[in-house]
């Protein structure tokens, strides 16, 4: 949620609290009534801000860095592993020295120490140093659910930017939905300024300010 819609939302909560002591004021079938019967409604649609300025993590995506933590943990055993058959075997260890620990240089290390253990009789050495027997299956799975994470990364986006377009429309209704439930308080209340002092504050609906080239990034807003 942006912070403009955030400040709409804050307004619109603000309005249920105005409008909970005066409901009885708004005759039954009156669009007084019916606009205030629709306040607590929407609030609970478009629900509390997740995050301000920007869209949530996706939930694949803290996944699928768990599993390149995984991988590299993996990949470093191997390579510790090929440094100690090195001693008795010189060069043996140099297939499987690693990269750096980016995403990218990650899966090009466990791919290309993957073809290092193609054949049995070389995941046997290093089963010899205590390795887990599965060890090599174990980093391919992890691969496979890496790939896999990588679909479900698409999904999420997609999924947010539903959310975002839905969240959209509702607070475009609740800006309306303010306008028109501030028209009959002004009317109902014309003659009483402490009630319409009351709703001036509830329903004002906070601007965000510009940013002028070179300002700051401002601190992001509290979630209510």
């Amino acid at each position: 949620m942006t912070d403009p819609e955030v400040n709409v939302y804050q307004a619109l909560q603000r309005v249920e609290t105005f409008v909970i002591p005066h409901t009885a004021a708004f005759p039954a079938g009156s669009e007084g009534a019916k606009d205030v019967a629709r306040v607590t409604p929407l609030i609970q649609e478009i629900g509390p801000p997740k995050q301000i300025s920007g869209r949530p993590a996706s939930p694949a995506t803290g996944a699928k860095a768990s599993l390149f933590d995984e991988v590299r943990d993996d990949l470093e055993a191997i390579a510790a592993t090929a440094r100690t058959i090195a001693k008795k075997d010189p060069g043996f260890d140099t297939p499987y020295r690693l990269g750096d620990d980016t995403q990218r240089q990650i899966l090009a290390d466990a791919e290309r120490i993957l073809g290092e253990l193609a054949t049995p009789a070389t995941v046997a050495r290093f089963i010899a140093y205590a390795m887990e027997p599965n060890f090599v299956t174990d980093l391919q799975a992890d691969l496979a659910l890496i790939d896999g994470k990588g679909e479900e990364q698409e999904e999420d986006q997609i999924d947010s930017v539903g959310d975002t377009a839905r969240v959209a429309v509702l607070i475009k209704e609740a800006r309306a939905l303010i306008t028109s439930i501030g028209t009959s308080v002004k009317n109902k209340f014309r003659r009483d300024p402490e009630i319409l002092a009351e709703w001036a504050t509830a329903s004002h609906i906070q601007r965000t300010p510009r940013k002028k080239p070179g300002d700051a990034t401002p601190e992001p807003l509290p979630a209510v």
